[in-house]
């Protein structure tokens, strides 16, 4: 089980119909659902120096459920339960710093919207 968040750039403020709507389709694996934007790889970057993504050898300390799904459009992560309200805090805070919106599948909430 993990407590998964979604990343993307949207100049214009998403409501929470809205964000579910993108964040399936990006969950689906489908391409121009939201513009693709420089603040993604600025935000993964930042993610990764302090959380490499999940690989075998780093799996019995990582805080990752499974591998980030990055495209040039979102990041997608799966947080283990036991590290989600450490982590996601500090990639809320990151994701507002590069002008993302943040959604919570789990709670159907909107984060970082102007």
């Amino acid at each position: 089980m993990s407590f998964d968040l979604a990343f993307w750039r949207q100049d214009s403020p998403a409501d929470q119909e809205e964000a579910a709507q993108v964040y399936d389709k990006l969950a689906d694996g489908l391409e121009g659902v939201v513009e693709e934007s420089p603040a993604i790889e600025a935000f993964y970057q930042a993610v990764i120096s302090m959380f490499p993504d999940l690989a075998e050898d780093n799996m019995h300390e990582s805080p990752w459920a499974s591998p980030m799904y990055v495209t040039q459009e979102c990041v997608v992560v799966a947080i283990s339960w036991s590290h989600a309200a450490e982590v996601s805090s500090i990639l809320l805070d990151l994701a507002a710093e590069q002008g993302l919106t943040a959604y919570d599948p789990q709670d159907q909430v909107v984060h970082g919207t102007r």
